[in-house]
């Protein structure tokens, strides 16, 4: 009996052993893009936010600017956007227990006015749409809105088709924010439930769940992930893809954020490790993780490299894919928040970053680039953060829309250089035949142009053309296009030549 203790002793120590060590981390390369300094430009109806230029300066890629979009007292804790009826950009105001509307009717960059558009939620972080149907993501469920009068954006109507609330284990804890995504394609509602602790054994948390459209069928879609805030499907390929917010109090760079597909049946790491083949060591605060399982084992063999991996503690927020001929620059690949780090020497995050990718089918990002800093003025020093970005949502026109939820709390927009335009009514005439349009349009294309793109109102790419050599002029259906202004583009080898359709019926 002495040998078998003394056997299963050794067997524990050398198990331990193993676990105990790291390999190497893979971080994903940062490509030190140069940024300029760009002085943000505050409307004068919301000039009480008080930036001061000074003070409040970032930095941005050459020929962007920067603008405050939307501010004000309503702003309490603005989270994820979502562009809505009538090119309205919306957001989750999540203190303020509500969904904020912001039009823009004059399109001149600045939102008109802040409209509560529905209210009574409790931490309501996401907000989404399919077609006039708003969704929205609480710690206690998902609730479906819509409109009694469709002359208004306010939401009056409501069903919940997700109540967590009567599920076990779901609200309270460390995360109690809900990020939802929505697949039209397939119809089904995909809902991240952060963990409750740090990193604890707990059942029914630290997962990705699938519904049903109807929010019947709850399953769990990929587990051990603690923290997915960012959670996308991306545009052309239709895969689900999102980050993670990973466990603390294991040093500065221990684990990695990270950005990935989400696998069916997928397992991510929570919370015996990440990455592959990293255990996390069951010491200090990670103690009571003993003892290891073979489930443990099991699942940690099963992991697949990520995509990215980014700075630890970086706290990556909302992910979204970019349009294809939309943002110069910026084809392929996906902006990120990272909201910042608050237990990281020196701090980490609160910046926007691109990930870039080779095409749409590559899997592994080749760089994390900067794309936006400034929002921490000394960054060996978390106190001189004056904000926290954490929203997204990409405008027609290339622009990319955020929200900041802490510090001096926003919407700001950044708008990227202007391109070769088609600006008068003649020229416009002569490129889109007829223009306003209800059933067809005719585009006359000039030598040169290779590629025709066409996005509606919320930045989503439309309508997609590879010119065939010596085709000189390209019909459009429009029977199918709801009525409103699109952006269509030609793509030439020097540039890209852009004119505005209004589609009316």
């Amino acid at each position: 009996m002495g040998t078998h203790i003394l056997l299963l002793a050794i067997s524990i120590l050398c198990t331990v052993g193993v676990h105990g060590q790291s390999n190497a981390i893979p971080w994903t390369p940062k490509d030190r893009t140069e940024l300029t300094p760009v002085t943000i430009k505050v409307p004068s109806r919301y000039a009480a936010i008080g930036l001061n230029p000074t003070q409040h300066g970032i930095r941005l890629p050459k020929g962007w600017s920067a603008s405050v979009f939307a501010a004000g007292q309503t702003f309490n804790k603005p989270r994820f956007m979502a562009w809505g009826p009538n090119a309205t950009l919306f957001v989750a105001n999540m203190n303020g227990n509500n969904i904020l509307a912001m039009p823009d009717r004059d399109q001149d960059g600045v939102a008109d006015t802040i409209i509560v558009a529905a209210r009574g939620f409790s931490l309501g972080h996401d907000v989404r749409f399919w077609r006039d149907t708003m969704f929205v993501c609480q710690e206690a469920g998902v609730v479906k809105l819509w409109r009694s009068d469709t002359n208004t954006l306010v939401y009056d109507k409501r069903v919940t088709v997700v109540d967590k609330a009567s599920q076990p284990n779901q609200t309270g804890g460390g995360h109690r924010t809900r990020t939802l995504v929505i697949d039209t394609l397939d119809m089904k509602l995909y809902v991240s439930v952060g963990s409750k602790g740090n990193a604890d054994r707990e059942s029914d948390r630290a997962s990705i769940e699938q519904y049903n459209y109807d929010g019947s069928g709850r399953r769990i879609y990929a587990d051990g992930v603690r923290n997915a805030v960012g959670m996308t499907l991306h545009p052309r390929t239709g895969r689900l893809w999102a980050n993670n917010n990973g466990s603390d109090n294991q040093g500065n760079n221990i684990p990695p954020e990270w950005v990935d597909i989400v696998r069916d049946n997928g397992f991510y790491g929570y919370p015996v490790g990440y990455h592959v083949g990293n255990w996390f060591p069951f010491t200090g605060d990670y103690q009571d993780l003993r003892p290891y399982t073979a489930k443990d084992s099991a699942n940690m063999d099963r992991m697949a490299a990520p995509a990215a991996l980014v700075d630890a503690h970086s706290a990556p927020m909302a992910l979204v894919f970019t349009n294809l001929g939309v943002t110069p620059g910026y084809d392929y690949g996906a902006f990120m928040a990272m909201r910042g780090s608050w237990n990281r020497t020196p701090p980490s995050g609160a910046k926007i970053v691109f990930l870039r990718f080779d095409s749409d089918k590559d899997t592994i990002a080749n760089a994390v680039e900067d794309f936006c800093t400034g929002f921490i003025t000394d960054t060996n020093n978390a106190a001189t953060r004056w904000a926290r970005p954490v929203g997204l949502a990409l405008g027609a026109d290339g622009s990319v829309f955020v929200s900041i939820d802490d510090g001096k709390q926003c919407i700001l927009k950044f708008t990227p250089p202007a391109v070769s335009g088609i600006g008068n009514a003649a020229e416009q005439g002569a490129l889109l035949r007829p223009n306003p349009a209800s059933d067809a349009v005719s585009l006359a294309l000039a030598e040169g142009v290779y590629k025709i793109s066409v996005t509606n109102a919320q930045g989503s790419t439309q309508y997609l053309h590879n010119v065939a050599p010596g085709e000189r002029t390209h019909r459009i259906d429009l029977y199918t296009w709801p009525s409103g202004v699109y952006s269509v583009s030609l793509h030439t080898s020097s540039g890209v030549r852009t004119a505005q359709l209004v589609v009316s019926r």
